[in-house]
């Protein structure tokens, strides 16, 4: 039988496993770090390849219709500016990313999730300060 004043306490003081070490935090603080890098790093190896594919999309779609295009009019028009909208959200993570802030929000700076980046690697402003933007943007 175990005497209960001989057992450690975790943190919030409830008898277990005896706190992590300096050392041991560190160590898992720098695993994060380094996922965090390489998650970033996966994010605008994508980013950069969908900037290529939207210019390439964008220029096919702007020049002369082939023989073979039989793309109304209106429709290469309403692909055009969704590219485009694409291509100024694409650009503008790359931006941040030239300036060294890719992969936090650039208003609130709260770093995005591994999961975020990959879903939605165009992501500049979190949940919250998107919908706040809008607002904002929908009362000017």
């Amino acid at each position: 039988m175990h005497d209960v004043g001989s057992l450690s306490r975790t943190e919030d003081g409830v008898p277990g496993a005896s706190a992590p070490s300096a050392r041991q935090t560190e160590t898992r603080r720098a695993a994060h770090r380094r996922s965090r890098r390489a998650s970033i790093a996966l994010a605008l190896s994508r980013l950069e390849r969908e900037h290529v594919a939207l210019l390439m999309a964008i220029c096919e779609l702007e020049g002369p219709p082939g023989a073979q295009d039989t793309t109304p009019r209106a429709l290469r028009e309403a692909l055009l500016l969704m590219l485009r909208e694409d291509l100024r959200q694409t650009q503008h993570a790359l931006h941040l990313a030239a300036r060294g802030e890719y992969g936090a929000c650039e208003q609130c700076r709260k770093p995005f999730t591994s999961r975020q980046l990959e879903l939605r690697p165009t992501i500049t402003r979190c949940p919250v300060c998107d919908m706040r933007a809008r607002r904002a943007s929908t009362v000017d």
